[in-house]
């Protein structure tokens, strides 16, 4: 059984088949994306579309909107896996309600602003690269962000203070 969905964002019709529409996301992490998405959506399809994906999604499924699968493959082909798209949503969440995200600074990062109630957005996934390259080169998540959010002004990781009378020394990366 398929469902449509009319008035995605786009105006068309939206396939909410599982099979069709992930493009080049391995078949393996359709359910990973699907459910992290319900957490963090690139779209919000309103109360009773999203009780019947999560529902499909929670035990499994990949049931999800256009917009959706859509956003998953541009994270898949930025080198995304669906836990680290997980992870930085969770960051910028803490982020925004930190108010450490502002729509000025930061926006290129984004496809689609935070909006909505719940709140959905949209990551521009290429310019989260450096986070990615920057998780590589097993720096923190959060201490990734930090780089990403305030370029050239990231605050030291702390200070070395030595017994022997010794300068202080600030350490940071």
């Amino acid at each position: 059984m398929s469902i449509s969905l009319v008035g995605s964002g786009a105006g068309a019709a939206d396939d909410l088949n599982p099979a069709e529409g992930w493009g080049e996301v391995p078949e393996a992490d359709r359910p990973l994306w699907s459910r992290y998405m319900v957490d963090h959506c690139p779209w919000f399809p309103g109360v009773t579309v999203m009780n019947f994906i999560a529902g499909g999604v929670m035990n499994g499924g990949t049931r999800a909107p256009k917009i959706w699968k859509d956003t998953a493959a541009d994270l898949h082909r930025a080198g995304f896996t669906p836990m680290q798209y997980y992870l930085l949503a969770e960051l910028l969440s803490g982020a925004r309600k930190n108010g450490d995200l502002d729509e000025s600074a930061h926006g290129h990062l984004f496809e689609q602003w935070f909006q909505g109630s719940p709140t959905f957005f949209r990551l521009a996934a290429e310019a989260w690269k450096p986070w990615l390259e920057r998780l590589e080169r097993a720096e923190s998540p959060r201490r990734a962000l930090t780089h990403i959010l305030s370029p050239g002004n990231v605050p030291p990781l702390g200070t070395l203070i030595y017994k022997t009378g010794e300068p202080t020394r600030v350490v940071s990366d």
